[in-house]
């Protein structure tokens, strides 16, 4: 959207509010957005920026707001503050501009009118004296990591040395990653056409390419075509590390959106099906396979209770977790989380282990990932798998662990694993009998 087009900032910030409203009661930043912006598409890409921005300072804001403010402030104009905020942290637009429209779309609220003096003197406040008071608010791990601290403290447990480092990386904006359809072109014929685009790439993976600036997929070349998809580099690693051979029966459980379903196609399964508990999520799998140009058996059920008339040589389960690895595309998730969340999480990754093993083959290979950081979901749960179960090995892997690395990172050498990724634990499992 160009800057003549682009919405005033004031109904952006007007409209971020209302996401911010939804959000901080409960709803998922994306679902928050959908919500507000789904009858006027023309402001969905100001306003996602804007709500995306406000979960990215969400702890240095709250903690603004409540120095700043002699009480606490009506729902509502804490809202449209901690978005506006957000904007003047992040350098975006020019103080005087953020302070303008925020005031303005005070003014146009019956909600927030009465409030308006009270915006104006609180974000001039800031402004003043931004510096020394987000020094002194940033002393707090908190607002520095802009992580709640129960999270920070299961990070710092489980990786003393390297936590400071995770937290920072996943502070940074998330990378624009694609994965290269290799079944129809090499990754380095696509680079070489992204330079002869003008477009700033570079590998990073065996099938991975990071575009250096973020586009929308309408603006990504061949991506309509199913040349490439967009997919996080560690994500990657899970339909190669299956090793699905052609003609072998491989079930890819909790599929959705089907981006590791529509990998395992790339790479030869032909005997595919996809599993998905969420009948709206299952036509994103569809979505994806057509537009790659594969085929797989989409089946709407829970893999807790599979049909058990069929065996497998393969399965992957991309199981339900808390998303600690990838916090730098989810923002959102560390508020949303509950300390009692990883609990409940861990009980169904267990179920649905316990529910797909019989399903497999002797000597068939089960794959189990998490988007997860933290041991419980990853090692831990395995370690318990193996004590159950003892017709299962673990078989090695070049890694179990991925920490998120960051966008620092040089270009890729021809060493297997992914230089930019997010965080992912793999576990590969073999029926031995």
């Amino acid at each position: 959207m160009s800057p003549v087009d682009a919405p005033p900032l004031a109904e952006v910030l007007q409209q971020a509010a209302m996401v911010w409203r939804l959000f901080r009661a409960g709803q998922s930043l994306d679902r928050a957005i959908a919500a507000v912006v789904d009858k006027r598409p023309n402001l969905r890409p100001a306003v996602q920026d804007a709500s995306y921005s406000a979960v990215r300072h969400l702890a240095a804001s709250e903690r603004i707001i409540e120095r700043l403010s002699a009480r606490t402030p009506a729902r509502d104009v804490a809202a449209l503050l901690a978005v506006s905020l957000a904007q003047l942290q992040s350098g975006r637009y020019g103080d005087h501009v953020v302070v303008d429209q925020a005031v303005s779309a005070a003014r146009s609220s019956p909600k927030t009118r009465a409030a308006s003096g009270f915006v104006n003197a609180l974000l001039r406040t800031f402004v003043r004296e931004r510096e020394s008071l987000l020094a002194d608010l940033r002393v707090d791990e908190v607002v520095h990591y802009n992580l709640p601290r129960w999270w920070i403290e299961r990070l710092q447990r489980a990786y003393p040395p390297d936590w400071k480092a995770i937290a920072e990386s996943q502070q940074q904006p998330p990378p624009l990653v694609l994965r290269v359809n290799t079944s129809r072109l090499s990754v380095d014929a696509y680079l070489r056409t992204l330079q002869d685009l003008g477009i700033s790439a570079m590998r990073v993976g065996p099938q991975a390419l990071w575009m250096h600036e973020p586009r929308p997929v309408s603006a990504i070349p061949g991506f309509s075509a199913g040349d490439v998809s967009i997919q996080d580099g560690g994500a990657q690693l899970a339909a190669s590390w299956l090793d699905a051979r052609p003609g072998m029966r491989v079930l890819d459980a909790c599929a959705a959106p089907g981006g590791k379903t529509a990998h395992l196609a790339e790479l030869g399964a032909t005997d595919l099906t996809a599993l998905e508990v969420d009948p709206d999520r299952a036509l994103r799998i569809e979505e994806n396979l057509r537009r790659i140009g594969v085929a797989a058996r989409i089946v709407i059920g829970d893999a807790r209770q599979p049909d058990t008339g069929v065996l497998y040589e393969r399965i992957l389960l991309d199981a339900p977790c808390t998303a600690s690895g990838i916090v730098r595309r989810h923002a959102d998730i560390p508020w949303l989380r509950r300390p009692t969340d990883v609990a409940q999480l861990t009980t169904v990754q267990r179920e649905l282990l316990d529910a797909l093993w019989p399903l497999l083959t002797p000597g068939g290979r089960l794959l189990y990932v998490v988007c997860s950081l933290f041991p419980e979901e990853g090692r831990e749960q395995i370690n318990r798998f193996l004590e159950r179960r003892p017709d299962a090995r673990q078989v090695p892997l070049p890694a179990a662990q991925l920490l998120p690395t960051s966008t620092s990172v040089a270009a890729w050498q021809d060493c297997g694993l992914p230089t930019l990724h997010d965080g992912f634990f793999y576990a590969l499992l073999e029926k031995t009998r």
